[in-house]
């Protein structure tokens, strides 16, 4: 049986397809295509599911953290620490804004931002702002962090493209910490749009305000007071996202399942796996399910085995940010880093997956690395 790493199919079922559809025939009759009333829903309904005081949506998530910097005056001659295991784009963003990244290493076990890696580099580098990834949906140590960074006066944003849903440690949902967030709505994320879209969450007016300028021009009610850029959400991807928001709780619900499913039958057959989500069974919002295998080898031979078979699958990420080669030179550390994506590969976990899917995976899983 093959099983997909992705089904939009299930996904966007008739109703939904039909509920959209309408909002679409709407928007094209009253010629609003863009900053739309779908687009002020939508940030008041994600504000509220963030407990943030303010969500503005932004073209893409890319720019979300462009965007998160500039707000902060975070530029030319400046350094921002990232982790080494994301997607680059959280690096790149840090560029594009003249910025230089200063890659932090990763706890093993997790591929989170290490905050003892913080520390280290903090005795010998300035840096004015971190960029916390809550990789794979998991949460990442934001109120460690914010200890450590609270005295040095180092700047958070935090990153979380891979984490609608994903609540902290201290209970609160990620996006209303108080710091800058960013979020991605790509058509694979947890909560997706039918193209790019991106927003920031924000407790502060006055970086909201400043935000609402930067993302539309400079534009403002008082006048033009610095430029921006053309980063507006469009009211299609607005009213799909919206249109999708009631339905996110209760996908990671889904999604949360099968990740139990896969621990409960996984872990007593297959010692040695590891699994970094593991202990964030109800924290995460289970973008991906990672697990760990002893090597690069062995990873590869189990892709191999379920390539095989048609069992979806995807290395996130096959290279640690520190082995691309626009960062080979970065400073920071990396070791970690590089050792987890050498051995991390990510089994299917969208939320339309069937227990005889869930099933199919398992056995294949432990057939391809022999338990």
């Amino acid at each position: 049986m093959a099983v997909s790493f992705y089904d939009f199919k299930k996904l966007h079922h008739i109703e939904m397809q039909k509920n959209i559809l309408e909002k679409f025939g709407s928007i094209i009759e009253q010629n609003a295509f863009i900053d739309g009333k779908y687009n002020k829903l939508f940030e008041e309904d994600f504000a509220k599911f963030t407990k943030a005081k303010h969500c503005l949506l932004v073209a893409n998530g890319t720019d979300a953290i462009e965007l998160a910097l500039e707000a902060l005056d975070i530029g030319k001659g400046d350094q921002v620490g990232i982790p080494g295991i994301t997607f680059h784009a959280t690096a790149e963003a840090v560029l594009n804004r003249g910025a230089t990244p200063v890659l932090v290493d990763v706890d093993p076990k997790t591929g989170l931002i290490s905050v003892d890696s913080l520390k280290r580099i903090l005795k010998q580098t300035y840096l004015k702002a971190i960029i916390p990834v809550h990789i794979y949906g998991m949460p990442a140590p934001i109120n460690e962090l914010q200890e450590v960074c609270r005295d040095r006066k180092v700047a958070i944003i935090e990153d979380a493209a891979q984490a609608h849903g994903t609540i902290l440690s201290d209970g609160v949902p990620v996006g209303g910490s108080g710091n800058l967030t960013t979020f991605s709505f790509y058509p694979t994320k947890n909560l997706g749009a039918f193209g790019d879209a991106g927003a920031i969450t924000t407790q502060s007016d006055e970086l909201a305000q400043k935000l609402n300028s930067l993302r539309n021009h400079g534009r403002s009610s008082q006048g033009l007071q610095f430029f921006g850029r053309n980063s507006r959400c469009d009211h299609f991807q607005a009213a799909v996202i919206h249109q999708k928001l009631p339905e996110l709780a209760a996908e990671n619900d889904r999604r949360r399942n099968t990740a139990q499913a896969y621990l409960q039958k996984l872990i007593p057959t297959c010692p040695e796996l590891h699994f970094p989500a593991q202990d964030f069974i109800q924290t995460s919002s289970w973008h991906l399910f990672p697990i760990l295998l002893k090597s690069r080898d062995q990873k590869l031979k189990l892709k191999a085995y379920l390539d095989q078979y048609k069992i979806g699958n995807a290395l996130f990420y096959e290279r640690s940010l520190g082995e691309e080669r626009p960062l080979a030179d970065a400073a920071g550390e990396r070791v970690h880093a590089i050792q987890f994506a050498e051995r991390v590969i990510c089994l299917p976990i969208h939320p339309c997956l069937s227990d005889e899917e869930v099933n199919e995976v398992t056995t294949r899983v432990r057939e391809g690395i022999k338990c």
